[in-house]
């Protein structure tokens, strides 16, 4: 039995109980034993007081047993055995970054797909922390004198300044670049508590949570700069939820089941410091859809990412794994393109993949 087949035996509270217990030793550092481990654990055993000879065996038996199913429950689906995670190791460009032009996709979001890469192989139980170092060093030295990282347009530098913020609190940088990344994002907001593309007026949704969790993940790294800003961005996006529960782009478009996602994650992880924003984001991922897109609907890897935070930050870690299961079926070898592969190419790709399946 695999983990995903497990969880979704579990009842909702057991699986989320579970589930922690799980991300919990995932993110311990991956140890290789010492060849004489058993004959250490043998040796402990026989100073105690023996039991039956027949007994010790069965008690020694069931140990091992436990120990292996335990290492094999933690290795399976594991990142560092995926092909999306040896492809990005293997596409690091010599300077730590990862190049979207090189594979695809536009160069003005190098920044924010670096940090992409750099979200999914630190998920890979510490295998890729050289390539994470270099990876963080290249975003400071990406960084400008005014905090931001860059991009040819109000798109591609809000879109870079938010995850880029968020993968250097996630991968603990604690440097003068995350402190000036947060000032900028300060500079930034705009005086209804959201942040949209430049030469617009209407605050966007989809930066707006990506602001809010970057914010949130400093602050509680014990970034206190980033608290302000939080709470004006919080206070915007719960302003705009439907009374469907859903969030759109604009108030006269469809909703969309990415940006839901995205805000539910950030009111509900929000909800830790705010009860109200917690249940209204957790009423919010009733709404998320759980169902497999239509065939002829393109693959869309940063919905399924959105979805899947979405579930486990409500608790909700069976439908997380359902999605994250569909993800893996749209995954045959290469991974097909998705609708936004015309943005960041096969890094783009890559990263979601691995992210889907490992958060």
């Amino acid at each position: 039995m695999n983990l995903e087949t497990h969880l979704e035996s579990l009842t909702e509270n057991d699986a989320r109980d579970f589930g922690r217990i799980v991300r919990l030793l995932k993110a311990q550092p991956e140890v290789e034993p010492s060849p004489d481990l058993c004959d250490k654990i043998t040796a402990q055993l026989s100073k105690r007081a023996k039991p039956p000879k027949a007994l010790w065996w069965v008690a020694a038996a069931a140990s091992l047993a436990i120990l292996f199913s335990l290492t094999s429950l933690l290795r399976q689906g594991s990142p560092v055995a995926s092909e999306d995670i040896r492809w990005l190791a293997k596409n690091q460009e010599a300077d730590g970054t990862w190049s979207p032009a090189h594979h695809g996709g536009v160069e003005a979001f190098r920044p924010a797909l670096t940090a992409l890469s750099l979200l999914a192989l630190q998920q890979a139980t510490g295998a890729y922390r050289e390539q994470i170092a270099k990876g963080v060093s290249a975003l400071e030295r990406m960084q400008t004198a005014e905090g931001s990282f860059g991009g040819d347009d109000g798109q591609a530098q809000l879109y870079n300044l938010a995850v880029t913020t968020y993968a250097l609190t996630r991968c603990g940088a604690d440097s003068p670049a995350l402190v000036r990344a947060i000032a900028h994002i300060r500079t930034r907001q705009e005086p209804d508590g959201s942040w949209t593309y430049a030469g617009t007026h209407e605050g966007n949704v989809a930066v707006t949570a990506w602001m809010t969790r970057a914010l949130a993940c400093a602050e509680a790294h014990g970034n206190m700069d980033a608290s302000i800003p939080l709470r004006k961005g919080l206070r915007w996006l719960r302003s705009h939820v439907r009374d469907d529960g859903r969030m759109a782009y604009h108030p006269l478009s469809a909703p969309s089941d990415t940006l839901t996602a995205l805000s539910a994650h950030s009111l509900i992880e929000a909800g830790k410091l705010f009860p109200d924003l917690q249940t209204l984001g957790l009423r919010m991922t009733d709404a998320i859809s759980v169902q497999p897109p239509d065939t002829d609907e393109p693959n869309d890897y940063y919905r399924n990412y959105a979805r899947i935070i979405a579930f486990e930050s409500a608790g909700k870690t069976t439908l997380a794994a359902s999605i994250r299961k569909q993800t893996s079926q749209m995954y045959a070898g290469s991974a097909p393109r998705d609708r936004w592969y015309i943005a960041g190419g096969a890094v783009y790709n890559a990263a979601f993949l691995a992210l889907c399946r490992t958060h």
